[in-house]
């Protein structure tokens, strides 16, 4: 929020906990996610090649590491381990020269009720072909049900791969494909095949094969390379808080496609992406149990947006007011939905009062370059981790002292700073504010907040597309 009275909204406050795995049965799925059929061993594969899949769901952890216990048991020899702090590193092939992939994953129930997996490349549009074993290939019968874990990386031609497998909580087991990216050596999504479960009651020695993966070895950009974005602000079901607030969420959709369709008509050959912007830690006036005056929305009603986004093909901001805790602490509760290509994140330092020694409010806070380089890394580890695109890091800013040490804030290639121009008041100072902290450096993705109630007059799209250089993310508060 800008200079002037704050406003503080006292929202209920919940306990944090992780958003739950995907882990349902296969049989409830859709019919483009269909199970392995027993009576498609891999000597019948379908005849011909499905187009390339949509991305996997990034709701679960793939912590498995890239790595095997150099002195394995004879028994479990290749297994894919749950354990990653307690690996030996394992050599991983070089990233390759940019290609493309065409094959099917292929898994087999062994004895002892584990699952050892295998790939099959194929030539365009053939059957697939002859299995090739990744050194490390065996999923534990025990294997945590929902938990993504993954191979040791393979090289065929131009292509570094692995296989991705979880057990689902009905006994089936999910499998996927992740290509690694030769620009920055990042694993990309996992990409699902449109058959690709492998039923629980499976017969021991038997193999199945996927349906095959058709895909380009990823060459991850910034969203922001292609579009700009106009995002919608506010608490659901709170109108003075912003614009977000005013409707249901389909509601909210609907109206930020309508914004942004304002800001594509004058745009050229770039695009706009409508996106959501959830005030997610919301600065309380009266002290919390925990100290750090915030109330935290509720999981599931974040929930609700982040799926909403994804079916609209929307962005997310989770924004957080931060109190009298710290950014990376705040940021951190947040992991389940960072792990989307499409959530970002901003920060509010004008709620940072601690080290005014004042509740939010009373004073205009502030954060320093060293709190926002430790929410930087903390997503560059995310991108790298998920194998998804750059990040978008979001300041609010409107006073000098609201970000402080601004010199020592690092560039990352994961992440894209973006400093918000967050004042309300006449064109004249909006935009002199603008040039002052939205555009400068360390800023790379210039920003401005357009308060409906509150600007006078409220700036048009045609006078912010106008602007030198013109912002990447407008916010209607």
């Amino acid at each position: 929020m800008a200079a002037g009275t704050a406003l503080l909204m006292v929202v209920t406050a919940a306990g944090w906990g992780q958003v739950a795995a995907q882990t349902g049965d296969p049989e409830g799925l859709p019919d483009d996610a269909t199970e392995i059929p027993e009576d498609d061993a891999e000597d019948t594969p379908e005849d011909t090649p499905e187009d390339a899949p949509e991305d996997a769901p990034e709701d679960t952890p793939e912590d498995a590491p890239e790595d095997a216990p150099e002195d394995a048991p004879e028994d479990t020899a290749g297994e894919i381990p749950e354990d990653a702090e307690e690996q030996a590193p394992e050599e991983v092939p070089p990233p390759a020269p940019a290609g493309s992939f065409e094959g099917c994953v292929t898994a087999q129930r062994l004895e002892d009720g584990r699952l050892e997996v295998a790939v099959q490349p194929s030539s365009p549009g053939a059957a697939c072909g002859e299995r090739l074993l990744p050194r490390r290939r065996f999923l534990p019968a025990a294997a945590e049900a929902g938990r993504w874990l993954v191979t040791a990386p393979l090289r065929i031609d131009d292509v570094v791969l692995r296989v991705a497998a979880r057990h689902l909580a009905g006994g089936a087991v999910e499998v996927a494909i992740q290509l690694r990216s030769p620009g920055d050596g990042t694993w990309g999504p996992r990409l699902l095949p449109r058959r690709r479960f492998v039923p629980a009651a499976l017969e021991a020695d038997r193999w199945l094969s996927s349906s095959p993966v058709n895909a380009l070895v990823p060459t991850y950009n910034s969203v922001l390379e292609r579009a700009q974005l106009v995002t919608l602000y506010g608490y659901p079901n709170t109108p003075p808080m912003g614009i977000l607030g005013r409707g249901s969420p389909e509601q909210v959709a609907d109206q930020a496609a309508e914004f942004a369709a304002a800001y594509d008509r004058l745009n050229g050959d770039r695009e706009v992406i409508p996106a959501f912007h959830l005030i997610t830690g919301v600065a309380q006036a009266h002290p919390t149990p925990d100290g750090t005056w915030i109330s935290r929305m509720p999981p599931e009603l974040i929930s609700e947006y982040v799926e909403l986004a994804r079916e609209r093909g929307m962005h997310v901001f989770l924004d957080e007011q931060i109190g009298w805790s710290d950014p990376l602490t705040e940021v951190k509760k947040l992991e389940p939905f960072l792990r989307e290509p499409f959530v970002h994140v901003a920060i509010d330092p004008e709620f940072a009062t601690k080290r005014a020694g004042s509740r939010p409010g009373l004073a205009i806070g502030g954060v320093t370059g060293a709190e926002i380089n430790e929410v930087q890394r903390y997503l560059a580890s995310i991108v790298a981790t998920e194998g998804i695109p750059p990040k978008i890091l979001m300041v609010h800013q409107f006073t000098p002292w609201m970000v402080t040490d601004r010199a020592d804030i690092v560039d990352l290639f994961e992440v894209d700073l973006s400093i918000d121009m967050d004042g309300f008041g006449g064109i004249g100072i909006k935009l002199q504010h603008y040039d002052l902290f939205a555009v400068p450096e360390p800023s790379e993705r210039p920003a401005i907040k357009v308060f409906l109630r509150y600007d006078t007059p409220v700036l048009t799209p045609e006078q912010i597309q106008a602007l030198d250089p013109r912002p990447d993310i407008i916010v209607y508060q």
